[in-house]
């Protein structure tokens, strides 16, 4: 079997991510490397062995053209994110993009029809969805062992850390909630198996006013779909000092139990009806990125599952912005990125 070609677009986000599974995995190519922007850097991606084969393209059209990857790697600055991936879609190739996808929703809706008639794939950068904890969460749930779903807190926490200036500036940032909050939103809907159906949220800035459309603290409210409600607090406010970049946490209630879960510590607690609190037993772990160019490798090139959710998980970050904009209540539509969730 051919290695399926592989090229990566931008220099920032979480690239190096996919890089490490795509190694690991074996039977890929990466084919070339180009900047979007003139401040770019990729030398930080030199650590991988396949970077340091690659070719470096000025002009990435030039890379789709002439190195014909099968799959693009795009991580570049949030308003570019859009627009690379439909140059690339349109080029033939799946895409594994940085999150948000889009960050309004003319250029989510034009990427999805994109990507759509081009007949290929496009999921963002969401790898807590496979975490050991959420995915044994969603296995306890299933079981029934917590009951009807009423309740679900989760906590994004982040370090500011050094932030680009173009974080400063809502156009080119496009937000927190979607750069953060879209993490909490999508192990919620993991563990849970439940979508969104409205949302209320507010956002401010009370620590960083040399980048003051930059939003370091955001709180959600949203209704699930099976009647129960969900809280989410973000934040860019970790202390430097904590011994994590990033801090992840969910509590589930259920009319028969609750579960408690650090993601970063990778502890987990259920405590049922039946008895008193136990670990909750983590899963194997998972590969996403790996998977997913396992699969096109192996399986034909539909739709997906994770792809729905992908833009699903976007337009819920865009209308909870809406509603913190507009101080309002704002019900989340389910098209055209329906992704239908159980009511347990």
């Amino acid at each position: 079997m051919k290695p399926l070609r592989i090229a990566m677009i931008g220099g920032w986000g979480h690239a190096s991510g996919v890089l490490q599974q795509m190694e690991a995995l074996g039977g890929c190519e990466l084919v070339g490397i180009a900047k979007t922007l003139p401040e770019e850097e990729i030398a930080h991606f030199r650590q991988f062995e396949s970077v340091k084969t690659a070719k470096v393209y000025e002009d990435y059209r030039q890379m789709l053209r002439e190195a014909k990857p099968e799959v693009v790697i795009v991580g570049t600055r949030l308003d570019r994110i859009a627009a690379v991936a439909m140059d690339a879609a349109r080029a033939g190739c799946h895409l594994i993009c940085e999150k948000p996808l889009a960050i309004d929703h003319a250029a989510l809706a034009e990427l999805y029809e994109t990507v759509v008639r081009a007949k290929v794939q496009c999921i963002p950068m969401l790898a807590n969805r496979v975490n050991p904890l959420v995915r044994a969460a969603r296995e306890a749930i299933n079981s029934g062992r917590l009951g009807k779903i009423a309740l679900v807190n989760a906590r994004k926490s982040y370090k500011w850390g050094g932030r680009p200036e173009w974080f400063g500036k809502r156009s080119l940032y496009g937000g927190t909630i979607g750069w953060i909050g879209i993490h909490a939103l999508d192990f919620i809907e993991a563990a849970t198996g439940q979508t969104f159906a409205a949302v209320a949220a507010m956002q401010s800035n009370v620590g960083h006013p040399e980048r003051p459309e930059c939003e370091d603290n955001c709180g959600l409210m949203l209704r699930l779909s099976g009647g129960g409600q969900a809280t989410v607090s973000i934040d860019l406010l970790r202390p430097e000092a904590a011994a994590t970049w990033g801090d992840d946490w969910i509590r589930i209630v259920g009319t028969k139990g609750t579960i408690e879960a650090s993601l970063e510590r990778g502890e987990g607690t259920i405590t049922t009806m039946d008895g008193p609190p136990q670990n909750l037993p983590a899963t194997a772990k998972s590969a996403l990125y790996a998977d997913f160019l396992k699969n096109l490798r192996e399986k034909p090139t539909e739709q997906s599952e994770n792809m729905q959710r992908g833009f699903w998980l976007t337009h819920v970050c865009l209308c909870a912005r809406d509603a913190a904009d507009q101080g309002r209540i704002v019900e989340i539509d389910p098209r055209p990125y329906a992704l239908a969730g159980p009511t347990r």
